[in-house]
């Protein structure tokens, strides 16, 4: 069976890529499907080539898949049905099937599309292989395969959650293989999660799933149950991208990797131990206040150079109400500790949520300004579909289907006790503070490539203003 697993190309459907990081998920999916034997796969990363329509419908048409595997996030729903459209019409028999946080969120309107047959829910691996196996065999027996949404006499079925891969050790390590790894090291656009790299040569790396934690915009991919990997498990995938790939930064993009302060010590100390050259970044956030000294001076030693503190509010009742039940105080004296160390560090926030109030805007506002975070990221509090704040959004104020594939940067809707015109003047407030040029400055001083930033912004102004 031939597979063609498909990153899309965005650009078009909003101003440009944010970034094309290698399509991680997609890896993965790949490495636990040419477990067995016969399949021929291939992955198109259109995002990193920046391919257009008639460029990935060529190379769809070169390939001829009886499989089309499409990942994306909510954002990029629009280039998702695109890129199926394409699928069908250049190779009529196959089977188009999505994965990603826009299935995962909207798999009804998923499969709405007539060009898509299956959307693959949650952690993709088992699903992805049983789904295949079914092909393969000419099964029918869809409504077996947990994790999976899919037609059924013009209804949409979806399937019960799979459980969680208890054992991740066990998943192989990504197919690094099936993609020119180097290519991502010379882009002229942002190709990390991370926005101020120590080395272009950076690549990503789970070391675990999952996050025990209610937040109620979560889109909950990977399950409430947080799962680690063993720590000789991620070394070892960290010696093989050095060593193979010699790069120089990791980005580990875990949900929350310091869950185990003990497991995270080890890591670091293993690193050292081996005398491993790199950076480390943590531009996903981190948990702060189950963040200990101990540990940071670890991480330190190991390579760290930047990580993001997800905040998301700097009011107790609105912590509450979210379901994060952060301990501020201790955030904001771990906060100040990592400055205190030389870290470049972030801080990630969020403004709208329901009935939030004036003064609890405000005090959000306070906190980013009183912690001396280096850069400060705020987003709009925008619900997403089968996620408890979509459900409180949808009982508060009606219909909230036009948001739910609307940025984050951007106004979309107000669930906040403030009108539409102060919440924005609030979002605008907490930006201009952190784009004063001192500010900026003293951010810019600690950025470690900035040559590599300037050319960014600099394609970024052209793009802009040419594209």
């Amino acid at each position: 069976m031939k597979i063609l697993l498909i990153q899309p190309n965005p650009r078009g459907y909003y101003a440009w890529p944010v970034c094309a990081c290698i399509p991680l998920g997609l890896l993965y999916i790949a490495a636990a499907l040419r477990r067995t034997e016969g399949r021929q796969i291939e992955i198109m990363d259109a995002r990193c080539e920046n391919l257009g329509q008639k460029a990935i419908a060529a190379r769809i048409t070169q390939f001829a898949p009886d499989v089309v595997g499409i990942t994306g996030l909510n954002p990029e729903a629009s280039a998702v049905l695109a890129v199926a459209s394409l699928a069908k019409k250049a190779a009529p028999a196959c089977k188009v099937i999505v994965g990603g946080p826009y299935a995962i969120t909207s798999p009804e309107e998923a499969l709405f599309c007539p060009d898509i047959d299956f959307a693959v829910l949650g952690e993709g691996e088992e699903t992805a292989c049983a789904l295949i196996e079914a092909l393969e065999t000419g099964s029918l027996k869809f409504a077996a395969i947990d994790g999976l949404a899919f037609r059924e006499n013009g209804l949409v079925v979806v399937n019960k959650r799979r459980a969680p891969i208890e054992d991740i050790d066990g998943i192989p390590f990504p197919a690094w293989d099936l993609v020119n790894v180097k290519k991502y090291f010379g882009l002229w656009v942002r190709h990390s999660q991370n926005p101020f790299p120590a080395s272009q040569r950076i690549m990503p790396v789970f070391t675990s799933r999952g996050c025990p934690y209610g937040c109620i915009f979560c889109h909950n991919i990977f399950g409430k149950k947080t799962r680690l990997r063993s720590v000789e498990s991620v070394m070892r995938e960290i010696e093989l991208l050095v060593e193979k790939y010699r790069i120089g930064e990791i980005e580990i993009i875990d949900d929350i990797f310091n869950i185990d302060l003990p497991r995270a010590e080890k890591i670091c100390d293993e690193i050292i131990r081996r005398g491993i050259k790199i950076k480390l970044s943590f531009p996903n956030g981190l948990r702060v206040d189950t963040m200990d000294e101990e540990l940071l001076l670890k991480l330190k030693k190991a390579g760290l150079h930047l990580l993001a503190y997800a905040i998301e509010s700097g009011s107790p009742a609105v912590q509450k109400r979210m379901g994060k039940h952060l301990n501020l105080e201790k955030a904001a004296r771990m906060a100040r500790f990592t400055n205190e160390q030389g870290i470049f560090f972030g801080g990630f926030f969020m403004l709208g949520f329901p009935g939030e109030t004036r003064e609890e805007l405000q005090a959000t506002l306070r906190f980013s300004r009183e912690v001396p975070f280096h850069q400060a990221n705020f987003f709009f509090v925008t619900p997403r579909p089968n996620t408890v704040l979509y459900e409180m959004a949808a009982k508060q104020i009606g219909g909230v289907g036009k948001v739910a594939h609307a940025s984050y940067f951007r106004f979309s809707v107000n669930l906040s006790a403030v009108s539409d015109e102060e919440l924005q003047k609030t979002m605008e407030e907490a930006e201009a503070y952190y784009a004063h040029p001192l500010r900026f400055l003293r951010a810019f001083l600690k950025i470690p490539d900035k040559l590599y930033v300037l050319r960014l912004v600099l394609r970024a102004f052209f793009l802009r203003r040419f594209a």
